[in-house]
């Protein structure tokens, strides 16, 4: 994320909806999803078995910039170890 304009939490309140869906990119694979109808949604891209993924992370503002850069953090180490993190929040789940 070096080098690269980080989101603030003013810019993630300000962002309004368009015609069309829109992000709002900051660093490191995390993205703001804005909708048409309002709803911003966090979105983090990571590549998976020689294929790109989405990941939602949550619905801003219940989860805030903060929260979102440390889902970003875990789900990363998760990668770096070769667990998927769909399928770990999935397995989570299903034990409770």
């Amino acid at each position: 994320m070096a080098g690269e304009k980080l989101l603030s939490d003013a810019a993630c309140k300000r962002a309004k909806p368009k015609q069309n869906v829109y992000y709002l990119n900051d660093g490191g694979g995390l993205r703001l999803r804005v909708r048409s109808d309002g709803t911003k949604n966090w979105i983090q891209r990571v590549h998976l078995r020689n294929s790109e993924k989405s990941i939602g992370l949550g619905v801003y503002p219940n989860v805030s910039l903060v929260d979102a850069r440390a889902k970003l953090r875990a789900n990363r180490e998760l990668i770096k170890v070769g667990e998927n993190p769909v399928s770990v929040k999935r397995d989570r789940v299903q034990r409770q």
